[in-house]
C-alpha cells in the first residue's frame, strides 16, 4: 500500500509540474482593455503637424506604409495628386521627413507607391502602381542609411500585360507587399488586384537581380479568385516558416486567410468586416476593419479565435497597414483627402512600448518647444481673392484607387528616354500654398537639407 501511495504521489507531483510549464496558445498575458490606439504623427496635405515641417515631396492619401526593423524609421506612400506621388521616410525619434523617392514615368505622371516592405538587411521594396493604374506594375528596391537617406540599388518590372497606360486593357494595381527570409534566401511577396487577384513570389536575396520564383504557386503566383475565391486581396504578413496571412474579401466573406508556405492550401480562415492589413505578432494575428468604422482586430494566432477588437483613434479614417515592432503596434491610418488627416498611430503591448511611445511624444513636444521664434517681417496681409477651393474626389474607404488628380500636370519630360526615368524633389504643397516643380535632370532621391 505504502508503495503504491508513493506512485501515486510521484505521478501527482509530475503531472502538476507539466501543467505548470504548459503555455496555451496566446503566451503573452495581455489586458486589451487597456491596450489603446493613439496618434504619433499627424500629417495634413504634406505638412507634419508634429514636427512643424514640411513632407519632401508628396501630399496625401498615405496608402503604402512600413516601419524598419528597429522602429527608427517609417515610410509612408503618399498617393495623391498623381503629378506629386511620393515615399516619403521619417525619422520616427524626431517625426521629421529626412528623404524620399518618387518614379517619374517617362509617359508622364508618376508610379503609386501603394505597397511598402522593409527587410532585416537594410533594404526599402517600393510597389508601384502604374498611373494610370493598366498594364504594368512595377518595384523599386532601395536601401536607407542610419540617417535614413535613399540610394536606389534597382527598378524593376513585376508584370507586364499590354501596353502601360492602356485603359482599354487590363487593369492593375498593387496593394500588399512584404519581404521574409526563408531558408537562407530573401523572397518578396506582392499582391496585385483589380483584373486580376493574384500573389506573386520574387527571390531578392540579390537585390540586383531580382526574378520570379517560378517554384512558388504556378509558376511564380498564385491565382486568388481561382484558387481561392478571393475576389480582392489586400495586405499580408508571412511567417518565418513561409505560411501566409492575407487580409481579402471572398466571394463568400471578408476577413483574413491562411495560406500553405506554397500558396495552394487554404489552411484556416477567420471573418472580419472589410479585413484589409494583416501583422504578426507573438501568438497574435492583428488584422484591420479598413473603414465602417475602421478598427484593429486581434485574433489566436494557433485557433484564430477573436481576442480583442481595439477601437480606432480620434479622428481616425481608415486603418490600411499594421505592424508590430519592440512591442509597439504601428498603424498607417490613410486620410480621406487633402483636407484630412494621414497619421501614424500606435498602441503599446507592454511596458516597453509605453516607454518607447512616451519617450517619443516627449522629444516631440520639446523640439517644438525649443524652435527659435521667427523673426522675421510679417508679410503684408493678402487682399486678394482667395483660390477656389479644392474639389478633388476623396478616396472610396474600400477602394485601392486612388483619386483622379484634377490638378493640372506637369509637362512630360522629353529630355531622356527609358522607362525607369526618376527623379526627387522638396516638398509639393503645404495646406495649398507652396509648390514644386521636378527639373527634367533632378536626381532620384532626395535627403533633406539642413
Amino acid at each position: 500500500m505504502k508503495n503504491l501511495i508513493r506512485v501515486l504521489c510521484a505521478v501527482f507531483i509530475a503531472t502538476v509540474m507539466m501543467s505548470c510549464l504548459y503555455l496555451p496558445a496566446s503566451a503573452v498575458s495581455i489586458d486589451w482593455n487597456n491596450v489603446k490606439l493613439e496618434s504619433l504623427v499627424d500629417i495634413m496635405n504634406s505638412y507634419v503637424e508634429t514636427s512643424d515641417s514640411l513632407l519632401e515631396d508628396g501630399q496625401y492619401c498615405m496608402r503604402g506604409f512600413a516601419v524598419s526593423p528597429d522602429g527608427r524609421f517609417a515610410f509612408g506612400g503618399f498617393l495623391n495628386p498623381n503629378s506629386t506621388a511620393a515615399m516619403n521616410v521619417i525619422d520616427l525619434e524626431t517625426a521629421l521627413p529626412v528623404a524620399c523617392y518618387v518614379h517619374e514615368q517617362t509617359e508622364g505622371g508618376r508610379g503609386y507607391p501603394k505597397g511598402i516592405a522593409v527587410d532585416d538587411r537594410g533594404y526599402v521594396y517600393v510597389g508601384e502602381a502604374y498611373y494610370p493604374n493598366y498594364g504594368s506594375v512595377d518595384y523599386a528596391i532601395l536601401s536607407y542609411s542610419d540617417k535614413g537617406e535613399l540610394t536606389e540599388m534597382g527598378f524593376y518590372n513585376a508584370i507586364t500585360d499590354g501596353t502601360p497606360g492602356d485603359q482599354n486593357g487590363t487593369k492593375l494595381g498593387v496593394n500588399g507587399v512584404e519581404v521574409v527570409k526563408l531558408d537562407g534566401k530573401y523572397y518578396m511577396y506582392m499582391v496585385i488586384n483589380y483584373d486580376w487577384s493574384r500573389l506573386y513570389r520574387f527571390d531578392v536575396t540579390d537585390v540586383k537581380a531580382p526574378k520570379l520564383d517560378t517554384s512558388f504557386g504556378t509558376g511564380g503566383f498564385v491565382d486568388l479568385k481561382n484558387v481561392h475565391s478571393m475576389t480582392t486581396a489586400q495586405y499580408l504578413d508571412v511567417d518565418t516558416d513561409g505560411t501566409i496571412y492575407i487580409g481579402a474579401t471572398t466571394t463568400s466573406d471578408s476577413g483574413v486567410y491562411v495560406l500553405s508556405s506554397d500558396g495552394m492550401t487554404l489552411l484556416n480562415s477567420a471573418a472580419c468586416k472589410k479585413g484589409y492589413a494583416v501583422a504578426l505578432w507573438e501568438d497574435y494575428i492583428f488584422v484591420s476593419t479598413q473603414s465602417g468604422p475602421t478598427c484593429v482586430n486581434v485574433f489566436d494566432k494557433v485557433t484564430l479565435q477573436p481576442v480583442s477588437t481595439i477601437e480606432c483613434h480620434d479622428g481616425a479614417n481608415s486603418y490600411v497597414y499594421l505592424a508590430v515592432v519592440n512591442d509597439v503596434l504601428y498603424v498607417g491610418d490613410q486620410g480621406s483627402g487633402n483636407a484630412d488627416y494621414d497619421s501614424i498611430v500606435v498602441a503599446p503591448l507592454s511596458d516597453a512600448g509605453k516607454k518607447i511611445i512616451s519617450d517619443r511624444k516627449a522629444a516631440y513636444a520639446a523640439a517644438l518647444e525649443t524652435t527659435p521664434a521667427d523673426t522675421t517681417t510679417a508679410a503684408p496681409e493678402d487682399t486678394t481673392t482667395p483660390a477656389p477651393k479644392d474639389t478633388t474626389t476623396p478616396a472610396p474607404d474600400d477602394s485601392t484607387t486612388a483619386p483622379k488628380d484634377t490638378t493640372t500636370a506637369a509637362p512630360k519630360d522629353t529630355t531622356t528616354a527609358g522607362k525607369s526615368e526618376k527623379s526627387g524633389c522638396g516638398s509639393a504643397v503645404a495646406l495649398g500654398l507652396v509648390a514644386c516643380i521636378i527639373p527634367a535632370a533632378a536626381i532620384i532621391v532626395k535627403k533633406k537639407k539642413d
